[in-house]
């Protein structure tokens, strides 16, 4: 009888380790396509990431004369992501940038507050910080937006919530809500942004998936003409490495820009091809 118990037991107790088993890889990358995921690095791992978007497909920009887009560049990114431990990321990037704010270094901040599991927690929460500083020269001109009176007005700041669950092996579903804050804008337009969005990824097979994600910003000032970032993609997996190739209104690679700061139409053509590269190492 006592053994009996004693099997029970381990059975019991190694049945609720087993459910209590972290959901993982609910997307291929630390990003969906632009905008953070709930994914993190794993502790003592860099992650080294390059991407590019080019100039408008279609519409006024785009077409034969300029290659569909490919003798324009949009805007480049480098950066290095760093798991400091197991949910906690931190990140230090550099952007062409896009329209009148270039040259930008951007940093960020991701941490895991909860985490999916096969039982007890249904979703994954995750908090990012992220912030951009332009290190062009300021404007001469007074009423630009890059005229920079104090150093401080330079900053951009952006702090969101990611919401995650993974449903399957195949689909993947995240909702955002945050706050954008530019330091310094045009009077007609206002310094703090509320915004939402979501995202997902599906995978046909366990290298190829399709991935698509969008914005929206509220209480925009009716002087602002201004659009909500949309984007679709798919994504390959290598041997260490992730493919993301993409389609997007937005210019910028960076939250922080495109959020706010999207003004081209899809209905107009002036949508652009882009693609990001990640290789990650172990430290």
């Amino acid at each position: 009888m006592k053994r009996l118990i004693l099997v029970l037991t381990a059975v019991i107790f190694s049945s609720g380790l087993i459910a209590q088993n972290k959901i993982n890889e609910t997307f291929a990358g630390t990003r969906v396509i632009n905008n953070h995921s709930s994914e993190m690095l794993p502790k003592q791992s860099l992650e080294f990431i390059v991407a590019h978007k080019f100039g408008d497909i279609a519409g006024a920009a785009g077409g034969l004369s300029n290659f569909y887009g490919f003798d324009n560049l949009a805007d480049v990114r480098i950066a290095f992501e760093y798991g400091i431990i197991d949910n906690l990321d931190i990140g230090l990037g550099r952007c062409k940038g896009v329209g009148a704010r270039t040259q930008l270094l951007d940093g960020f901040a991701k941490y895991s507050i909860l985490q999916q599991k096969d039982t007890g927690m249904p979703i994954s929460l995750t908090f990012v910080s992220s912030v951009v500083l332009p290190y062009a020269s300021a404007s001469t001109d007074s009423t630009s937006v890059t005229s920079y009176p104090k150093f401080l007005n330079r900053f951009i700041f952006t702090n969101q919530l990611l919401v995650t669950k993974k449903f399957g092996e195949r689909i993947s579903i995240q909702v955002n809500a945050g706050y954008n804050h530019r330091n310094f804008v045009d009077f007609t337009d206002k310094n703090g942004l509320f915004f939402a969005g979501a995202s997902g990824r599906f995978r046909f097979t366990k290298t190829l998936g399709i991935l698509f994600e969008y914005n929206h910003v509220f209480g925009r000032p009716a002087a602002i003409v201004a659009q909500d970032p949309l984007s679709f993609g798919f994504e390959i997996l290598t041997g260490g490495h992730t493919f993301a190739l993409h389609f997007s209104n937005g210019r910028g690679l960076n939250e922080n820009i495109f959020i706010p700061g999207t003004t081209s139409n899809w209905l107009d053509g002036q949508f652009r091809f882009g693609f990001s590269i990640n290789r990650r190492f172990k430290l």
